[in-house]
């Protein structure tokens, strides 16, 4: 069992696997287990999800785009990501190609997006300790531990400057105004 206060990292299938995941936009070859989480103003769903060919563990995002606003579409069409000077944006599934070059433990990845119908799917890989705001209300209502927070921020912090010599600027890294 870990400990407590060491960081977070995501369970990672074989590497031999993990092409096959990437590869798979077939809604059928993923298993929802269960909703872990809902995003995007509500509109999107957020599964444990079981990529049935591999057996390996993700996560899956759905967007029902049929009850998406105009804001809310152009929303999704921002990438998470500006790359190089910030003047030009792109799509958002190039924003999941660009994501495949990214290799370091603490920028997470997007394997696939497809749609079905109506509905986007976003498939990542699953990320077993969940948020810091999920542990925080989950296991710590009181408050972290120094260390821990440190860990977390530690991590994050990696990420962002790996993402920052890549040429990339991440989006949605957001503070509080009274931070």
């Amino acid at each position: 069992m870990r400990d407590v206060d060491e960081p977070a990292t995501s369970w990672s299938p074989p590497s031999a696997r993990a092409s096959e995941v990437i590869l798979s936009t077939n809604a059928s070859h993923y298993e929802l287990q269960v909703e872990i989480g809902r995003g995007f103003d509500n509109l999107t769903s957020v599964h444990l999800a079981r990529h049935t060919p591999t057996g390996t563990l993700v996560t899956v995002k759905i967007t029902n785009l049929e009850n998406c606003t105009e804001e809310r579409l152009r929303a999704l069409q921002v990438t998470f990501l500006k790359y190089g000077n910030g003047d030009e944006e792109m799509p958002y599934q190039r924003a999941v190609v660009l994501s495949h070059f990214f290799q370091h433990p603490n920028v997470t990845t997007y394997w696939t997006v497809f749609t079905v119908g109506s509905w986007l799917w976003v498939v990542s890989p699953f990320m077993a300790y969940g948020s810091a705001s999920q542990l925080l209300k989950t296991y710590f209502p009181e408050g972290m531990s120094e260390a821990l927070i440190r860990n977390i921020l530690f991590g994050a912090v990696r990420g962002l400057s790996y993402l920052h010599q890549s040429g990339c600027i991440h989006r949605y890294w957001l503070l509080h105004v009274h931070a």
